[in-house]
């Protein structure tokens, strides 16, 4: 079975993921935390237990108070029990390593299970801190500038294979330098562990940074990015930045290694 919901804070905990209506990687194909939610125990602030949903598919007896509670953040009550849902696993499931020479044209449409962007920079700081080069840096005398890694899944492997031999033709119509595919555990795990440590790796070499987390329409995407890398450059900051292409969903952080902390959040 597979709780699909897979939030970039893999130390967080499942009351949090919920209280923040936590989405995450898969959340393009699968949708965030708030589609498995069933049921919850909750505390209010009067110190009153109350339960909310129910473990059936519908309940529409009433205001939907299960779904108010999902990203309240803990202003309206602690969250204290859970019902989630889970489905069944795909059976076979890939991923894509797939170079652009830009960022502007590293962006596509399929229906994969993720689809993450990023750029040269994070990956490069990504393959210190892990110790491991996964991410092709030149290709066909190209130098790399963007990627993006797309895992698909389905009932067979036959079923994935079609989606691979899809995407790849979509996405090198669409600029893309070559695909990669990661087909063994192995090569997925490694391809995967370089995006997930992509915070720490930042943390690793930055003295002081802060977080913009937004949302855009997923066909601005790159028009954004540009823009905050101008903006960063007007205000004398390190941009390092990547996200979820699926859903718009982007990490923005600001670094500086040598400005006082005041002048710092200034300039953030």
């Amino acid at each position: 079975m597979l709780y699909p919901p897979d939030p970039g804070e893999k130390f967080a905990c499942v009351g949090g993921n919920v209280a923040t209506n936590a989405g995450g990687m898969r959340a393009v194909k699968y949708g965030a935390t708030r589609d498995y939610v069933r049921a919850m125990t909750v505390v209010l602030p009067t110190g009153e237990i109350t339960h909310l949903g129910a473990t059936v598919s519908k309940t529409s007896s009433g205001y939907s108070l299960l779904n108010l509670m999902i990203g309240s953040e803990g202003t309206l009550g602690i969250i204290t029990e859970l019902t989630l849902k889970i489905i069944p696993a795909p059976k076979a499931v890939a991923s894509l390593i797939i170079p652009y020479e830009d960022l502007e044209t590293a962006l596509a449409h399929m229906n994969p299970q993720a689809i993450e962007f990023m750029e040269r920079e994070i990956v490069l700081a990504s393959e210190r801190y892990v110790g491991k080069s996964v991410f092709p840096q030149e290709m066909d005398g190209v130098q790399i500038g963007a990627y993006l890694l797309v895992t698909l899944d389905g009932n067979s492997e036959d079923e994935v294979d079609a989606l691979i031999e899809q995407a790849a033709e979509l996405v090198l119509e669409a600029g893309a330098i070559d695909v990669l595919v990661a087909d063994t555990s192995a090569k997925m795990k490694d391809a995967w562990a370089a995006r997930s440590s992509f915070l720490e790796a930042i943390m690793e070499e930055t003295k002081l940074l802060d977080e913009c987390d937004v949302v855009v329409p997923v066909n601005k995407i790159a028009e954004y990015l540009t823009f905050v890398n101008k903006t960063g450059e007007e205000c004398g900051l390190v941009i390092k930045s990547f996200g979820h292409a699926g859903d718009g969903n982007l990490h923005i952080y600001q670094c500086s290694n040598d400005l006082e902390e005041e002048e710092f959040k200034k300039r953030v």
